[in-house]
């Protein structure tokens, strides 16, 4: 006679580890990208050859993140109209404050100086869009999470109007994807991305309401090699290209590939044993919580840090090698990693803290619980 529990309606806890430490892993991905580029650019010997070439994919896997976490967070709100006033109020507040702090520090001295004007900057500061090269490099993926967030308010009105708004919206994609009759943001192929981000909330939901833990202990974990499987052979296939020319924005192929994986990573999730395991990673979590901020100034750093090798011309002089850019990589990524950590810690945690207070919306961040197990994270979506 078997003694497994036999399934019932469950909901998850408030905190998905599992996303938590791929949100983690998507800022790395990212970080890891751009300070290779870096390198190769100015030391002439890119870090790891062609292997950090795919952590745009990082970009990939927020989005993902951000379609299954906004479902997972707002899933009582759903069907409910009176809820939109504070679903959009907790949406800009996710995105705006700790985005205009970091913007007005690197940015403002430019209109100051006069090289840059004001209209731009209210450009940057409000759409993520400028004539010009944006003040904050990855900015412009905010605006994809705007457009979402907009549509998704469908769902909260009415869960028909949000079906029907997601399948036009979907087909929309689809036909400019393939007849390019369309510019706009709304209508690119990443978007896709949070599709698969719905598809997996509501395919998690569906498997705690239906299976057993045992069972979902299986497939999560199965989930999980699956999703790693297919991401690391999209980048592998990514990287096997070499020199040629593929717009990573508009390639189905690595937004099927990144996106599957990703979404399949993520559905690890149903598994008790998985969240248990991941619970644990104090330090993995805190990279999680601190995404955001690291994804927003991790460049800046990154520049500003690498600039200061090359003053004192540590490791620059003599024969350029492997070793040295990989080196100067692992520099680079501790101080731009670590100056994010400390600005979540002390800026982008407390304003959180004091806008939700101000608002009254959501849970505090003070409240998040012990430092490394931020719960309440699930409102935390952004890369």
């Amino acid at each position: 006679m078997s003694t497994t529990a036999s399934p019932i309606s469950e909901k998850p806890e408030a905190t998905l580890y599992t996303a938590q430490v791929c949100r983690g892993l998507a800022c790395l991905l990212v970080a890891i990208y751009h300070g290779a580029a870096l390198i190769g650019n100015w030391y002439g010997v890119k870090p790891l050859l062609a292997l950090t070439n795919f952590g745009f994919s990082g970009v990939h896997m927020f989005f993902v993140i951000s379609g299954l976490i906004i479902a997972h967070a707002h899933l009582d709100d759903v069907g409910n109209y009176r809820r939109v006033p504070a679903y959009f109020l907790k949406r800009l507040v996710r995105i705006y404050p700790l985005y205009w702090i970091v913007l007005i520090a690197v940015g403002v001295w430019q209109v100051l100086a006069k090289r840059l004007e004001i209209g731009e900057f209210l450009s940057n500061a409000l759409f993520f869009i400028s004539s010009k090269p944006l003040i904050i490099a990855v900015s412009w993926s905010l605006a994809y999470e705007m457009v979402f967030y907009g549509i998704f308010v469908a769902f909260i009105v009415n869960r028909k109007l949000g079906l029907g708004a997601f399948t036009a919206w979907f087909g929309l994609v689809a036909l400019n994807y393939v007849y390019h009759f369309a510019d706009t943001i709304g209508l690119q192929l990443p978007n896709l991305l949070f599709m698969l981000g719905l598809l997996t909330s509501a395919a998690g939901m569906a498997l705690r309401n239906k299976l057993n833990q045992e069972r979902r202990d299986r497939i999560g974990i199965a989930s999980l090699v699956a999703g790693t499987v297919i991401f690391l052979s999209t980048a592998w296939w990514y990287v096997s290209l070499g020199d040629a020319k593929v717009d990573v924005w508009d390639s189905l192929p690595l937004a099927l590939g990144f996106g599957t994986g990703s979404a399949l990573l993520l559905l690890g999730s149903v598994s008790a044993k998985l969240e248990g395991f991941w619970k644990r990673q104090r330090f993995l979590l805190l990279i999680g919580d601190a995404s955001y901020s690291i994804y927003l100034v991790h460049f800046y750093f990154q520049k500003h840090a690498f600039k200061g090798v090359r003053s004192l011309n540590w490791g620059l002089a003599g024969e350029k090698t492997q070793t040295t850019a990989l080196v100067l990589l692992t520099v680079i990524m501790l101080v731009s990693v670590g100056c994010g950590i400390l600005i979540h810690k002390l800026v982008e945690k407390p304003v959180l803290a004091k806008c939700r207070q101000w608002l009254k919306i959501g849970r505090p961040a003070r409240q998040q619980g012990r430092a490394g197990s931020p719960q309440g994270s699930a409102n935390a979506v952004l890369p």
